[in-house]
């Protein structure tokens, strides 16, 4: 059982971080056909998602993850995300 609560942290992890990071990239890019422009600003929206990454991953590290429920891991799961728009609004008061 303990390995598939690794497997559902992990892989949301690092599915989750794949997402945060194209959008982050997405956004930094600028507008669509002005290649001049990098806004660094939404690079904040992965910073605020890493941090709650760590803070998942080191609630639920392999010590505990064992004592951990499944509705911790969907809540954890569900906060990254949910850090994900959380970000990308943060990062608009860098604008």
């Amino acid at each position: 059982m303990v390995k598939i609560k690794g497997t559902l942290v992990l892989g949301n992890i690092i599915l989750s971080g794949i997402v945060a990071f194209l959008i982050s990239w997405f956004f930094a890019e600028g507008a669509i056909g002005d290649a001049n422009s990098i806004m660094p600003a939404f690079f904040f929206t992965f910073l605020i998602w890493a941090i709650c990454a760590l803070l998942i991953w080191k609630t639920s590290s392999k010590g505990k993850l064992e004592n951990t429920s499944y509705i911790k891991i969907v809540f954890g799961g569900l906060l990254l995300w949910i850090m994900i728009p959380i970000g990308l609004v943060i990062s608009n008061f860098f604008i």
